[in-house]
């Protein structure tokens, strides 16, 4: 073959079912939708879907060479190799076909249960959005596009073809959300990393990894994977962070007994007031964020920064003026008298954190908003109940993309979590959301928790608009109207 196509399997054990017509590609697609005159397509097995299905379609919208991991069937004129785990070996392919953009760039990754979201978003703003292309859960974000993220971790010939993007437009940083999907299933596996950030595990994720121990071990992939030495931050407070510190090193975070600690001393004008002390130097500052966990994901940021060798004076520049992430804890002023509150927390762990942030700052009840997802791990249902019920006044439990589950059966299972009185149940989202705004009154906070920055409904396996922040708006609207 030719000397472009032996660059294009370098490092990589294929077998020719038939040779190609042409060595001049024009791209490389995995969706066949997507697929241009002169693609490469790429058809990868999925939990739902298997790519080898759509190679006609591929075909008759212009792919020229097709890479499989079985033997098929070959058209004449089209090119066919096959690799086998194609899913796993689709970095190394794709940075071939695009000179591996990844090396010319710092890229930064968070892994771990909570806080990875936020923690991107302010790694951003500390380093500076002109500087930073972000990838993770609400969106993929290069210069001034936003893309649609249908995956924390985008699938790796997406992030590839993002990342040279990046590259292309000057921008010097990747930012990303690593998860333990993508790292059990080689999505990252092309990547050297130049520093990355341990937050915490949690329960989540065990319909996938079974067990906590399986879950870890996913996570902890990522500290294999750097350029040299790297910079490696873990939260020490966490005892799977502890440990992934005692054995990698690097810095600490935490809020006692770390390089890099930090204190909330009080709540002040909706703003709060903390110590913070960077290797040992400490002072007193006011942040927007709120919140124990939220100080957790700042920690962590700053940690990361100032080993990529920002000063102090200009971390502490910008403090101040730093912002979480769409969706957490977001609150809602429609001029009520009352405060409203969106989060993404849909662990166990989340969901009492952020209610823990709500009790240190309320002055009336607090009434919470919850579902749990359909096809995830039905172990931590009940729990979340325990916990909504323990720092809530009242409680609406609802569905939350109950998917391929039956929602009704869902609310069951959390139901069982429940020992006290104070809860409904709603299944419809809408009504409970109306539900739980109407019974607040002055100085009450009202949690809607779950879905964040979410504009859908998942219910079976199809997509229909659903905002939280949308709904409670209108709720808080209507009340206001005297509807």
């Amino acid at each position: 073959m030719s000397k472009f196509m032996d660059k294009i399997l370098e490092g990589l054990e294929y077998k020719v079912l038939q040779k190609p017509e042409t060595n001049i590609f024009t791209g490389m697609e995995h969706d066949s939708r997507k697929i241009a005159e002169g693609n490469i397509f790429i058809a990868l097995e999925g939990d739902v879907v298997d790519g080898h299905s759509f190679i006609d379609m591929a075909i008759q919208k212009g792919a020229r060479l097709v890479f499989v991991s079985e033997e098929v069937s070959c058209q004449q004129g089209i090119g066919y190799i096959l690799i086998k785990n194609l899913r796993k070996h689709l970095g190394v392919l794709a940075s071939n076909f695009y000179d591996w953009p990844q090396k010319k760039m710092k890229i930064l990754g968070v892994t771990g249960t909570n806080g990875k979201t936020t923690t991107t978003y302010l790694l951003e703003q500390l380093l500076g959005e002109e500087k930073v292309a972000r990838f993770g859960t609400i969106e993929y974000k290069i210069g001034k596009e936003v893309i649609e993220a249908p995956n924390t971790t985008p699938e790796s010939l997406d992030l590839i073809k993002m990342i040279k993007k990046a590259h292309d437009q000057g921008l010097e940083y990747i930012v990303m959300e690593v998860s333990s999907h993508a790292l059990e299933l080689g999505r990252v596996n092309m990547l050297e990393f130049d520093g990355a950030i341990f937050t915490n595990l949690t329960l989540d994720h065990l319909d996938y990894h079974k067990t906590m121990e399986q879950y870890f071990m996913a996570k902890r992939k990522l500290f294999l994977k750097f350029r040299g030495k790297g910079i490696k931050i873990f939260n020490i407070d966490d005892s799977y962070g502890k440990r992934l510190w005692e054995e990698f090193h690097g810095v600490s975070y935490g809020m006692n007994k770390a390089d890099v600690q930090g204190k909330i001393l009080a709540f002040e004008g909706g703003r709060e007031k903390i110590e913070l002390s960077l290797f040992g130097n400490k002072k007193e500052c006011k942040i927007q964020i709120l919140g124990g966990f939220n100080l957790y994901n700042l920690l962590g940021s700053l940690a990361l920064v100032k080993e990529l060798g920002m000063s102090e004076e200009d971390i502490l520049s910008k403090l101040g003026n730093l912002k979480g992430a769409p969706g957490r804890f977001e609150t809602l002023d429609c001029g009520q008298d009352y405060m409203v509150i969106i989060d993404y927390a849909h662990t166990g762990d989340a969901l009492e954190n952020i209610l823990q942030a709500v009790q240190e700052i309320k002055s009336g009840k607090i009434i919470t908003i919850f579902g749990c997802g359909g096809d995830r791990d039905p172990r931590k249902r009940p729990i979340m109940a325990e916990i909504a019920e323990r720092y809530s006044d009242f409680v609406v439990l609802t569905s939350d993309n109950p998917r391929t589950e039956n929602p009704e059966s869902i609310l069951e299972e959390v139901k069982s979590g429940f020992t006290k009185e104070n809860h409904i149940c709603i299944l419809e989202r809408a009504e409970a959301i109306a539900e739980g705004i109407r019974r607040a009154n002055k100085g009450d906070m009202v949690l809607i928790a779950g879905k964040g920055h979410e504009t859908y409904q998942i219910l079976g396996r199809k997509k229909y608009h659903f905002d939280d922040r949308e709904f409670a708006r209108r709720e808080i609207v209507f009340r206001k109207q005297g509807r």
